[in-house]
């Protein structure tokens, strides 16, 4: 079965509500599996790559999203570490910095998958700040 072409997406505001993302991707896919097929093309083409992400609070470099027909599996993302060793992990577990086309497409994934966006606290950290410190600050007093 061939994958679904997605509506192209004509500016940046079709990219702003993940519902009118969500039925621009899946537009003319119908089962899961077509569905899936057509977010791994809209990321394919609405993502630069490579980018700048972070999984489980650990800066990364995203240079492929795939999806190799497996239902259960779903979208997985090619990361590199700043060492250059390498990681698939599920796409909808990578976070972007916020105002990013990476921060619309995952949340438009996340919320076709069933699961919610991520918090504010669990986005990614700011540049010159390390995810421990963003996520830390409020709990240790300043030592200096």
């Amino acid at each position: 079965m061939s994958p679904a072409h997605p509506a192209p997406i004509t500016s940046p505001s079709d990219l702003a509500d993940p519902d009118q993302l969500i039925e621009r991707i899946t537009a003319d896919a119908y089962s899961d599996d077509e569905q899936l097929w057509a977010f791994q093309q809209a990321f394919q083409h609405g993502v630069s790559l490579p980018c700048d992400a972070f999984v489980i609070g650990e800066s990364v470099s995203v240079v492929a999203f795939d999806y190799d027909g497996n239902e259960r599996r779903g979208l997985t993302a090619r990361c590199r570490l700043a060492d250059g060793r390498a990681y698939v992990v599920a796409a909808s577990d990578v976070v972007f910095p916020p105002g990013t086309d990476g921060t619309r497409y995952v949340a438009s994934y996340r919320k076709w998958m069933g699961l919610t966006a991520f918090e504010p606290k669990t986005a990614a950290p700011t540049p010159g700040e390390t995810w421990r410190e963003r996520v830390f600050s409020h709990l240790l007093p300043d030592p200096f």
